[in-house]
């Protein structure tokens, strides 16, 4: 841990001095040793970010969004680093019930969402409980309210947990990457995608993987283009 310490103190002091190389290298140490936080992750695309190197800055600040939800300082250079993406796709706004949704699914993670679901499951359990004893339109109204949140919190759970086990996702890390039909460099050259992009990875064969835009684009790039979230 004293280890952990120093690296990110001296990361961070690296930083502060414009040393954006050396904060990157400390940051990333800590990383290869498996310890993990949001804030670790969000220094990391800090100082990719200011470093020029937007395929780093966004998968930093992805992951630690994937930890913290709620990480808004995260959030909101995630959307600077985006604006730098040369493939980014303008979606149309959706509707606003649906935007509504998202947010709350995306703002706890499938763990947060399971508490809150138990924690609302017990609030309408003593609810009910009380109301056999004592009777009353008070206990009632709270009952069925209860009920109705943990239904509710129960179906974004399931959505939250079938998300998260089907998301397989990845940012290109290369400036520029040539997609090809096949898994090797002889085949036909598909289409481009550049630094930053997310995209969902289908499968993998040797060193290449199959990966998908959000628009349904599909094809193969080797492996090491590429850094999983």
């Amino acid at each position: 841990e004293a280890n952990v310490n120093h690296h990110y103190n001296t990361g961070k002091d690296a930083y502060r001095n414009g040393q954006f190389e050396l904060a990157i290298q400390e940051f990333e140490s800590i990383l290869e040793n498996n310890w993990v936080s949001p804030q670790l992750y969000y220094n990391l695309g800090n100082a990719y970010f200011r470093k020029g190197k937007t395929g780093g800055a966004v998968w930093a600040y992805e992951s630690a969004l994937q930890i913290a939800p709620g990480h808004e300082n995260a959030r909101y250079n995630l959307k600077l680093s985006n604006l730098k993406v040369k493939d980014r796709v303008e979606m149309p706004d959706p509707p606003f019930y649906l935007l509504w949704y998202v947010y709350l699914l995306e703002r706890f993670t499938s763990s947060d969402w399971i508490n809150i679901t138990a924690g609302f499951m017990f609030l309408f359990a003593l609810c009910f409980l009380l109301n056999s004893l004592s009777p009353g339109k008070s206990l009632q109204f709270l009952k069925s309210m209860f009920l109705t949140i943990f239904i509710i919190c129960s179906l974004i759970s399931i959505h939250s947990l079938k998300k998260s086990k089907e998301s397989n996702l990845g940012i290109i890390y290369e400036t520029q990457v040539e997609v090809r039909s096949e898994p090797n460099t002889f085949s036909t050259r598909l289409f481009e995608v550049h630094e930053g992009l997310k995209v969902n990875i289908k499968t993998h064969q040797d060193n290449w993987v199959e990966i998908e835009l959000v628009d349904g684009k599909k094809g193969w790039i080797e492996a090491s283009y590429i850094r999983r979230l």
